[in-house]
């Protein structure tokens, strides 16, 4: 016979019967955004504020492989500073 509210021994989820705190582990997501009452509807993105972010993103990405290739060729050749 467990305690508490009859969620599962000890009413916490500590042992044996899930629990109330294993919902967020099931789900990801915290009771109130389960709920349905308080979620944001979708919304389609800003075109313009899509193509800036994409064109911050092609810049990272083509910084990082810059970086990349010249590391590898820094290797390759055996001038890497260590």
């Amino acid at each position: 016979m467990g305690f508490g509210r009859g969620r599962g021994f000890g009413g916490r989820g500590g042992g044996g019967g899930g629990g109330w705190r294993n919902i967020f582990h099931a789900t990801g997501l915290p009771g109130w955004m389960r709920s349905g009452g308080y979620a944001a509807p979708y919304q389609k993105p800003d075109p313009e504020m899509e193509k800036q972010a994409l064109k911050n993103r092609t810049d990272a990405l083509q910084s990082e492989l810059d970086f990349i290739r010249k590391r590898l060729s820094e290797i390759e050749t055996g001038t890497a500073a260590e």
